[in-house]
């Protein structure tokens, strides 16, 4: 990366552009470098260039599996982050040590991450991004994607240091400032994220959010910047086609069950498999200590499993009949990552809402068992829709990101 004079391009919808992508999120196993993996793979699969920048992890904290998954016509360029590595080693040798006092020390780690870390746990690499120097003329596009917020942070750096005038498109994975867990914050962080989210929105070109929900209600909170917010769906990474035939019928959660209410789906599965031969088997994989009671998953159809790889995952959807999804608590408009994976399969997913809102969103898509989250609902019609599914080809990364390059280039 070299500095060049500053000659700003001129992109029209079907010629080859060049995107500088930057992300904290991309080989770790997390649903932000899947979802961030599959766009820049559907990027280049469109005929485009991407360059990454992203953050320099220790081999140990990176994803084989998402690395093969990585197109190889991407470049990848990394900011240090020496504090992070070092302090994160401790903890999951801690981790892997099983130490007694591990539960205090995830305890200390979310401390600190509270009050010395802003706007997270990578910002480090925000301060060493000013080193990173840049052609000017070499890119069509900035774009930024969160989360971790520090990428748009990172970005901010490098356009203002590198004097950039290319246009700057911000993906936001969740938002910020109402995201459910910005609850939970004592009162001056959220007061700086609030500053700071208005700022980092106001120099973006062009602002995307994963949830058509999400948009909208950002759009509603900054009237001034609705004219360029804009709904990008996530795109599947990997297609699973397969059929089972099993003893039993095998559902399957996977991720946190944090902000979720799992009760109804216990309760009425309990009284399906009570009046039926061939039982449910509801299979959670994901969960820690800080999710839940594990009291009240304590049942002989339910079988826990901790977090496993991406790589795992989808052997976990080739091998379940049907694909849970529990909507969030506290009114929340974020559509998690999962139910566009889960789009990837041909299995027939149950979905599980809280909000009129959120069901009508779903209710878009035309492929979800959509059922409210409360008392004992019926699971007759779930049972007689395996095996009738379809992956849907919309949500591919190709089709997804041509709908985003699309986006970027239209005014």
């Amino acid at each position: 990366m070299k500095l060049q004079k500053n000659i700003k391009k001129t992109v029209i919808l079907g010629e080859s552009m060049k995107i500088l992508y930057i992300t904290t999120s991309l080989l770790r196993n997390e649903s932000a470098s899947i979802r961030n993996i599959s766009l820049i793979n559907g990027i280049v699969e469109n005929g485009n260039e991407v360059d990454i920048l992203t953050l320099n992890f220790l081999e140990k904290f990176e994803d084989k599996f998402l690395k093969t998954s990585l197109t190889k016509e991407a470049r990848i360029y990394k900011v240090k982050i020496p504090k992070f590595n070092k302090i994160f080693s401790i903890i999951s040798n801690k981790r892997k040590e099983k130490s007694k006092n591990f539960k205090f020390i995830l305890k200390l780690k979310n401390i600190i991450k509270e009050f010395l870390f802003f706007p997270d746990i990578y910002s480090e690499s925000i301060e060493n991004s000013k080193e990173i120097v840049i052609n000017k003329d070499e890119y069509d596009f900035v774009v930024s994607s969160s989360d971790s917020k520090s990428s748009h942070f990172i970005a901010k750096n490098i356009i203002k240091n590198n004097n950039l005038i290319q246009q700057w498109v911000q993906i936001w994975g969740d938002p910020w400032g109402n995201d459910i867990n910005v609850r939970t914050l004592n009162f001056l962080t959220k007061y700086r994220i609030k500053k700071e989210e208005k700022k980092l929105l106001e120099k973006a070109t062009k602002i995307f959010y994963i949830s058509e929900l999400t948009s909208e209600t950002i759009k509603n909170k900054y009237p001034l910047f609705s004219n360029k917010i804009f709904t990008l769906n996530r795109s599947y990474l990997k297609e699973i086609n397969s059929k089972n035939e099993q003893q039993k019928f095998i559902f399957s959660y996977t991720g946190s069950i944090l902000n979720r209410n799992i009760i109804p789906l216990i309760d009425s599965i309990e009284k399906y498999n009570e009046n039926n031969d061939k039982k449910i088997e509801l299979n959670f994989y994901g969960i820690n200590e800080q999710d839940f009671n594990f009291d009240i998953l304590n049942k002989n159809f339910i079988k826990i499993f901790s977090r496993v790889s991406f790589e795992e995952v989808l052997e976990v959807y080739k091998n379940s009949d049907v694909l849970v999804y529990i909507d969030n608590l506290y009114n929340s408009t974020q559509i998690p990552g999962k139910i566009y994976d889960y789009f990837g399969t041909n299995k027939t997913i149950l979905g599980l809402y809280e909000s009129e809102d959120v069901k009508e969103t779903l209710k878009k898509y035309d492929r979800i068992e959509l059922i409210r989250n409360q008392g004992i609902f019926e699971l007759n019609s779930v049972i007689k829709s395996i095996n009738t599914k379809n992956v849907m080809e919309k949500f591919s990364p190709k089709n997804i990101a041509k709908d985003f390059i699309e986006k970027i280039i239209n005014n």
